[in-house]
């Protein structure tokens, strides 16, 4: 089957029960069992808390390095902001 399609990626579930997401859509799979709406749920639902937690770090770490090393409370207050800036406090 052809689907024109704009975009594409793949999210796969490993045989240890991770997730991981790729753009290489010539990945010869042995595929188990057809997936579930659950497999498809808890796929995204995996990769989605990856790809946010890892912008979350980026985000912090680039507050971090922007305040002085000797000033904690500066740093204190700019992961706050960061942790606000992405609806976590």
């Amino acid at each position: 089957m052809t689907v024109d399609v704009n975009t594409a990626f793949v999210i796969a579930r490993r045989e240890n029960g991770t997730f991981f997401a790729s753009t290489n859509l010539n990945i010869d799979f042995k595929v188990e069992h057809e997936a579930t709406s659950f497999d498809v749920k808890l796929g995204c639902s995996e990769i989605l808390n990856v790809l946010t937690n890892d912008d979350l770090a980026t985000l912090i770490v680039a507050k971090l390095a922007q305040s002085s090393q000797t000033d904690t409370e500066k740093a204190t207050s700019s992961i706050r902001q960061a942790l606000s800036d992405k609806g976590i406090l």
